[in-house]
């Protein structure tokens, strides 16, 4: 009997996007994914819908599931023919028993691949802005498990600078062993909590006074303690620190890395109309249009999902113009075929009324495939240039869980749409930290969304994949 083939993979040390391309797409293609309780829920996103998804995941007070029963379930679901990811946080081998998983394999004739992952031991450090070697302060470094067997006593091994993993527990303890072996008392240290995401936070100190200096906080898992020289640096390194952080709540995150942090949540999806009398009867008929507006990748995506379900395809579209919002829904438009005839300079409904006003629509047919909720500004202001404007409903959104939020950590939301407004209204409500954090609306009628729901959120439309302060 042929086994399925077991893949131990790093999922890097908690940023989403830290993971390996091999694991990304291994991810994709998984039948069975183990994972571990602290691994990016945003990657399991991305796994195929037959996908079995079981967490195995330890917590520092104590064991979900046995590491024997995991190493017996790897094989089990391997002999059953699937293709098995084991996902581990951070690397596979350091620290996380993934050795264990690989040898049960083996003595099981398993086939198995390892797929290195990012250590936290090195990513941690280097988001908090502390190199862990520097040709000033130190030629080595040392990695050490904070976490020790029932009855072993901590070891400090000879290096300028210690690394800590799986330490939270231990930090008390950490800093005995330290002081009995000689370290002086202003060595600098550091600990990194939930490093690499947007909620990481650093604390510095000395080695003296450091269980003073954390006091009262309870410092959150994971967490990476660094111990050495290079932690004077932090200040003048910290890199992510002092870039803002940004909630993103729709799609196509990447378009605002210019602007911070950001943290992507989806908090809307979308998906098809229960009737969609209105919209195939459109279909019928799209001959007679002069103009097909596309406003967004799903009227694009959900138009032609129509198309192709009533025997249709591009050719339906006869000698009508194309216009699309913008370069993304330009792409897109290319996939099925189609290379728009105007596309504005602002991706915006403005935008797109201001390309269209040095047309000329008197008396023209325009179809305007839409969302089940929309604004007005678009088809009203085509009408007001004499064109004769049939908007129809091609999809719907529904709102979905984004996830938890410390809004503590969060600098700017931005809003994409107007569903995605009233979606967080609905979801977070009250609104959280009207004091605090910047509201931005991408386009007037998100921002005339934010304004009936009490958000004085500022106004920016994308100019050329770029966010413009419009005033």
């Amino acid at each position: 009997m042929s086994h399925g083939t077991v893949y131990l993979v790093g999922a890097g040390p908690g940023n989403p996007e830290l993971i390996t391309l091999r694991g990304y797409h291994l991810l994709q293609r998984a039948d069975v994914i183990l994972h571990d309780r602290l691994i990016p829920t945003e990657l399991l996103r991305v796994v195929k819908p037959t996908a079995e998804v079981i967490c195995v995941g330890k917590s520092a007070d104590g064991h979900s599931v046995a590491q024997e029963e995991i190493n017996a379930l790897i094989v089990k679901k391997a002999r059953a023919g699937h293709m098995v990811l084991r996902l581990k946080g951070g690397d596979c081998y350091l620290f996380g028993r993934g050795g264990e998983e690989a040898q049960a394999c083996s003595a099981a004739q398993v086939p198995f691949e390892v797929v290195p992952g990012i250590t936290s031991a090195l990513a941690v450090p280097a988001y908090a802005g502390i190199p862990p070697t520097h040709r000033e302060f130190t030629p080595h470094v040392a990695i050490i498990t904070g976490h020790r067997q029932a009855g072993k006593t901590l070891e400090i091994p000879k290096a300028d600078t210690l690394i800590f993993l799986m330490s939270v527990g231990n930090i008390s303890a950490i800093i005995d062993a330290l002081k009995e072996q000689g370290w002086a008392p202003e060595t600098p240290i550091a600990v990194i909590e939930r490093g690499t995401c947007y909620d990481q936070r650093v604390v510095t100190g000395k080695l003296e006074s450091f269980l003073t200096t954390l006091g009262d906080i309870q410092v959150r898992t994971p967490a990476v303690f660094v111990v050495g020289k290079v932690v004077d640096l932090q200040q003048q390194l910290d890199w992510f620190g002092m870039r803002k952080n940004i909630l993103v709540l729709g799609n196509y995150p990447q378009r605002y890395e210019h602007l911070g942090n950001i943290i992507h949540r989806r908090i809307i999806d979308c998906v098809p109309i229960e009737d969609s009398t209105d919209a195939d009867a459109s279909l019928r008929t799209l001959a007679d249009f002069d103009w097909i507006c596309f406003t967004s990748v799903n009227t694009a995506r959900f138009l032609f999902e129509r198309l192709y379900a009533n025997g249709l395809d591009a050719r339906a579209l006869g000698p009508a113009k194309i216009a699309a919002i913008g370069q993304t829904t330009a792409e897109k438009l290319k996939a099925f075929g189609l290379y728009p005839d105007l596309i504005p300079r602002i991706t915006s409904s403005s935008g797109l009324l201001e390309a269209f006003a040095e047309q000329d629509l008197s008396g023209k047919k325009v179809l305007l495939p839409r969302p089940e909720v929309a604004s007005k500004t678009l088809p009203e202001g085509l009408r007001d240039m004499g064109a004769d404007v049939r908007a129809v409903t091609f999809y719907k959104t529904i709102e979905i869980d984004p996830g938890d939020i410390d809004f503590d950590y969060i600098d700017s939301v931005l809003f994409t749409s107007g569903s995605t407004v009233r979606a967080f209204v609905k979801r977070f409500s009250p609104v959280p930290g009207k004091d605090t954090i910047h509201y931005i609306a991408l386009g007037k009628p998100t921002r005339t969304v934010a304004r009936e729901h009490g958000i004085d959120a500022e106004l920016m439309e994308e100019k050329e994949g770029r966010m413009k302060d419009e005033g």
